[in-house]
C-alpha cells in the first residue's frame, strides 16, 4: 500500500499523465480494467483553469461514475498564483483526490513559458509553486520533476519540493535535455529516496511486469505511461491478479465505445488511432512490418509522373 498524505492507495502503481492521452475515456478504461493504484490526469493550465476557459473546463470534467482509484489532477504553469488559485478550484468544485504539479514536461512551448522542465532551472520559483499551491490546498499534493534540466539536480530539487510541503514527490530518471531517448537513469533511485522523508515515486522505460517488479524494489510506488498504452494490463499483472487471456478485441471495442460517448464524432477515429498506435509499441518485427507496409506507397507518391 502506498500512503500519499491522508490518502491510503491500494497498490503503489500509477497512470501517469500523458498530454492529450490520459484524458477521461483513458482513465475510465484503465480502472475498469483494475489493478491500478492512482489515476492522473494529462496536463491542465492553470492559467486557463483560474480564466474559466470553456476547454479547460471540458478537459477536467471528471469520471461518470465512482472508481475503484482515487484520480489527481496535473497542473502546469509558471505563476505560483495561478497555480494557487487553480488548485483552490480543483479542490472546491470538483470531485478529483489530489493535485499533481508537473515540473518535468520537456515541450519547448511550455518550458519557454517557464513552466514544466523550465522550473528546474529556477529553484525559487519552483519552491515558490509547491509553497503557494501548498497554502491554497488540503488536498494530497504530488510533484513530478526529471533529473535536472541539463545537468543533474534532482537531490536539490526534490528536498525543496519535501520542505515547501509536497506529500509525494515523482522522478522521471531522464534530464529535459534527454527528452525521450536514451535509458532512464534509475541507478539514481536509491540516492533519491535515502534523501527524502516523503515517498519517492519512479518514472521511465517501465513497459514489462518485470522491469516494474525491479524497479519497485528501489522506489515507493511506479509511473507508468507508454508501458500502460502498449499493455492496458499490466496494472493488474503488477498486482499479481488474475488476468486470464487478454482480450485485445474487448479491449479495444470498450475502448471505441467510450470514445464515442465523450468526442464528438469528427474527433473520434483520430482518438482512437492516437490510443491503438501504441498497443504494436515494442513488439517483435513492428517496425520492419511498418517499413514493409509504407515503403511502396512513399515510393508511388515520390516518382515523377512520366510524360
Amino acid at each position: 500500500m502506498l500512503k500519499i498524505g491522508a490518502l491510503a492507495i491500494e497498490f503503489p502503481t500509477v497512470l501517469a499523465p500523458m498530454a492529450g492521452l490520459t484524458d477521461r475515456v483513458l482513465r475510465q478504461l484503465t480502472d475498469e480494467i483494475g489493478g491500478c493504484g492512482l489515476l492522473v490526469s494529462e496536463m491542465i493550465a492553470a492559467e486557463g483553469l483560474r480564466r474559466r476557459n470553456r476547454r479547460t473546463l471540458e478537459m477536467i470534467a471528471g469520471p461518470p461514475r465512482p472508481t475503484r482509484a482515487p484520480q489527481f489532477i496535473q497542473l502546469f504553469g509558471a505563476d505560483p498564483e495561478a497555480l494557487a488559485e487553480a488548485a483552490a478550484i480543483v479542490s472546491a468544485e470538483t470531485g478529483y483526490a489530489g493535485i499533481d504539479i508537473n515540473m518535468g514536461c520537456p515541450v519547448p512551448k511550455v518550458v519557454r513559458s517557464g513552466a514544466g522542465s523550465g522550473l528546474l532551472r529556477d529553484l525559487p520559483r519552483l519552491g515558490a509553486v509547491v509553497a503557494a499551491v501548498r497554502r491554497s490546498t488540503r488536498l494530497p499534493l504530488t510533484v513530478k520533476v526529471r533529473l535536472g534540466f541539463s545537468q543533474v539536480n534532482v537531490l536539490e530539487t526534490t528536498k525543496i519540493i519535501e520542505q515547501e510541503g509536497a506529500d509525494a514527490v515523482a522522478v522521471h530518471f531522464r534530464l529535459k535535455s534527454d527528452g525521450y531517448t536514451g535509458s532512464a537513469r534509475w541507478e539514481l533511485a536509491a540516492a533519491v529516496r535515502a534523501n527524502l522523508r516523503i515517498p519517492l515515486l519512479g518514472n521511465g522505460d517501465i513497459m514489462t511486469l518485470a522491469f516494474a517488479l525491479e524497479k519497485m524494489k528501489s522506489v515507493d510506488g511506479v509511473l507508468i505511461g507508454r508501458g500502460a498504452l502498449a499493455n492496458p494490463f499490466i496494472f493488474r499483472e503488477i498486482a499479481g491478479q488474475e488476468t486470464g487471456e487478454k482480450d485485445w478485441g474487448g479491449y479495444v471495442r470498450r475502448l471505441a465505445a467510450l470514445i464515442a460517448e465523450h468526442y464528438p464524432e469528427r474527433k473520434r477515429l483520430g482518438k482512437l488511432k492516437a490510443f491503438t498506435r501504441f498497443l504494436v509499441l515494442s513488439r517483435p518485427g513492428t517496425r520492419a512490418w511498418k517499413k514493409r507496409r509504407t515503403s511502396p506507397r512513399r515510393a508511388a507518391f515520390s516518382r515523377r509522373p512520366s510524360r
